[in-house]
């Protein structure tokens, strides 16, 4: 909320309301301004599962307010590589694109759907990538 209350007033968006909320808000009031057709700027964060289920795309930041291009690291104990070498090798080759990330989290948004069914299910439609990750 700080963030966006910098921007509005950083770019001068005065005419235009900041209305606090959670995430199950933002993207409630996101998909029913999509439904009315209406326009609507919500602070969204990259990966969510929100850009597997709509067309949306990010404002451009200039000024940087929001800060620069972030990143997810695996981070594994000290002796794992020694200890579970077959553990640490999927960990060091695992990889998967944003777009990837989203439609699983999309799937788990889901009404009564089962994270576990929906990884298997996730597996079984990029068999490629997986076995880059555990070599066989």
């Amino acid at each position: 909320m700080s963030k966006t209350e910098e921007a509005i007033k950083d770019y001068g968006l005065y005419k235009y309301h900041l209305v606090e909320g959670s995430g199950a808000t933002m993207t409630a009031a996101l998909r029913d301004a999509i439904r009315n057709h209406r326009w609507i700027v919500v602070t969204g964060w990259t990966p969510h599962w929100m850009f597997s289920r709509w067309k949306l795309k990010y404002l451009k930041d200039p000024k940087g307010v929001y800060g620069g291009k972030e990143h997810i690291d695996t981070v594994v104990r000290k002796g794992l590589k020694k200890d579970m070498p077959e553990v640490y090798r999927v960990l060091n080759r695992f990889h998967w694109s944003i777009k990837d990330m989203q439609q699983l989290m999309d799937w788990n948004e889901k009404p009564n759907s089962d994270p576990y069914k929906n990884a298997q299910r996730w597996v079984k439609q990029h068999p490629k990538l997986v076995k880059s990750w555990t070599g066989q």
